[in-house]
C-alpha cells in the first residue's frame, strides 16, 4: 500500500478527545485515526456496530475486526451451503454448554 498524506483541521475540543483516546489505545494520534477510519470504512453492509467512531473502545484491533469479520464468514458459508441453524437450536447448545461448564467449576 502507497502511504498517502491527509491533513484535517480539528478544533481543541475534538482534538482533546482524539489524543485521549489514543493515548488509551497506546497508539499514536495517526495511528488511531487511520485505525478509527480502517475500521469504519470495513463495515460495508454489516451494521453490528452502531457507532464505529465511538471513542473508548476497551476492544483491541483485532477483536473489533474479529468481530466484523464473523457475519461475513457466517454469511458465506450460507451461500456456500444454504445450510442455517434456527436460534432456538443454537440458544439451546449454548446454554447447555454454560451450565456444564459452571457445573464442572462446582
Amino acid at each position: 500500500m502507497v502511504p498517502f498524506s491527509l491533513t484535517r483541521q480539528l478544533d481543541g475540543a475534538t482534538l482533546s478527545r482524539v489524543e485521549a483516546a489514543a493515548a488509551a489505545a497506546g497508539l499514536s494520534t495517526e495511528a488511531w485515526v487511520a485505525e478509527v477510519i480502517a475500521d469504519a470504512l470495513s463495515l460495508a453492509g454489516v451494521a453490528e456496530e452502531a457507532s464505529p467512531f465511538k471513542a473508548g473502545d476497551p476492544r483491541t484491533g483485532a477483536a473489533r475486526r474479529h468481530e466484523r469479520e464473523q457475519p461475513r464468514i457466517a454469511l458465506a458459508e450460507y451461500d456456500r451451503t444454504g445450510v442455517s441453524s434456527p436460534l432456538e437450536d443454537v440458544l439451546r447448545d449454548v446454554r447447555a454448554d454454560l451450565e456444564a461448564r459452571l457445573a464442572s467449576k462446582a
